[in-house]
């Protein structure tokens, strides 16, 4: 009994060893990397914000990656609006060669196109022609049936610039026992502005809009980008 017990003890032993020999003599797996040094991620074109993108020139990433004791001086500027992004295109590539830095800026403006005066969307056609009819007995003719959209089946009676011709319409309107309401209309469009960065004794040297052949306002601004 107690041979067995030995033999035992041995086995569970000699285990353990080849175990702990095994585990230290296996081979480390390399571990690769998915990019070598110094190469820049890929990136997708769909995946590019066209209009954050910044062009630099090389003086200016020099600037940034080099501790400059006296930086040269900078001035800031900003030539729109352009009405679509395209316009800007060749623009930007005649300035590359006369400034430091570059971008696109994308702006919604918006103003007010005047106010609205309109009967209120009917619950079916049926009512909204019968609506029609009555305004035809008051002679009013100057309207028209909105057939689709958010407003289908209500009747627009006109846009006002001004607020007084707008409220003595919705007035005569209701006068004649009609629904009449008002609703201010905002216009809104995207504008394009090209922001860039030259050097302060090359500002005398930058193209003016009339040179570059474009209806365009050129604006000095702080440099904050």
């Amino acid at each position: 009994m107690f041979f067995i017990r030995v033999l035992f003890l041995l086995t569970v032993l000699s285990n353990i060893g080849i175990f702990l020999y095994a585990r230290q003599n296996t081979p480390k797996k390399p571990v690769f990397k998915a990019t070598d040094n110094g190469v820049q991620k890929l990136v997708l074109l769909n995946e590019i914000d066209t209009q954050s993108t910044i062009w630099e020139s090389e003086k200016e990433k020099q600037s940034q990656n080099e501790t400059v004791e006296k930086p040269f001086s900078q001035e800031c500027f900003s030539l729109g609006p352009f009405p679509a992004q395209s316009q800007t295109l060749p623009v930007l590539d005649s300035l590359k060669s006369s400034v430091l830095k570059i971008r696109t800026r994308k702006i919604v403006s918006s103003q007010e196109a005047g106010v609205w005066v309109y009967l209120p969307p009917a619950n079916t056609r049926e009512l909204a022609l019968e609506n029609v009819r009555k305004l035809s007995d008051y002679s009013i003719s100057d309207f028209y049936l909105v057939t689709g959209g958010n407003d289908e089946n209500a009747i627009s009676l006109g846009l006002y610039r001004e607020q007084q011709n707008a409220d003595a319409r919705v007035q005569e309107l209701q006068s004649y026992g009609f629904n009449a309401q008002k609703q201010t209309r905002i216009e809104q469009w995207p504008e394009f502005w090209l922001d860039f960065t030259v050097v302060a004794d090359q500002v005398s040297v930058l193209p003016t809009p009339a040179e570059l052949n474009i209806e365009a306002e050129l604006n000095r601004v702080e440099c904050n980008w």
